[in-house]
């Protein structure tokens, strides 16, 4: 698939077949990993796969059945794969006071103008979006106020290990807010001159 097919193909899917997934279609995804920008080659990014029928409604429940359930159906728990994206805030502290790095600031970590190890994270989400689209399937990306927690007591992650949300995986059903239009709100979506500036901002 072309890389203009697959950003036509691009959206959040709010409905999943059920059916599991090969094995090696899901390796395939999560081995975009490899490919991800990684400040410093820090490699701070991480992936949880859930595959499993209870803990994916585990999941669902945590996040809340009524919000996100449409059509009558969770498509959370529908998803039969569930990729938790990770980043790790420590291992850029660790790479960034290695000795080749201190060399070139003067023997001081560098001044991080943005939280680098979050930038990694999202780049790495939209690959593995990717991915799944050029797989031929569905994805979606969502979060919850409290997904620390509830990925700490469901996946056990580490202290220092931060999820920035939740990657789901499967082959698209029909769509039940599709005849609406509601699913996309393009009726929403700002003008490209307010997105893209040339040159300078005004």
């Amino acid at each position: 698939m072309e890389f203009r097919e697959i950003l036509a193909k691009r959206r959040m899917h709010r409905s999943f077949e059920t059916d599991p997934l090969p094995q090696e279609q899901i390796e395939r995804i999560v081995g975009v990993i490899r490919r991800a920008p990684s400040g410093g080659f820090s490699q701070g990014g991480s992936i949880v796969v859930v595959t499993d029928d209870a803990k994916r409604n585990e999941i669902a429940a945590a996040f809340g059945d009524d919000h996100y359930s449409s059509g009558g159906r969770n498509y959370i728990a529908d998803a039969p794969v569930h990729l938790v994206l990770s980043a790790n805030e420590s291992l850029y502290h660790a790479r960034y006071t290695e000795a080749d790095k201190l060399a070139s600031t003067g023997g001081i970590e560098v001044t991080w103008p943005v939280p680098y190890w979050f930038v990694d994270a999202g780049a790495l989400m939209m690959l593995v979006l990717a991915a799944a689209i050029d797989e031929g399937l569905a994805s979606a990306f969502i979060g919850h106020p409290d997904q620390k927690r509830i990925f700490d007591e469901l996946l056990g992650l580490p202290p220092d290990v931060i999820p920035i949300g939740l990657a789901l995986i499967g082959r698209p059903a029909p769509d039940p807010n599709a005849a609406t239009g509601t699913s996309r709100r393009k009726d929403r979506q700002r003008p490209l001159d307010d997105l893209v500036h040339w040159q300078r901002w005004g």
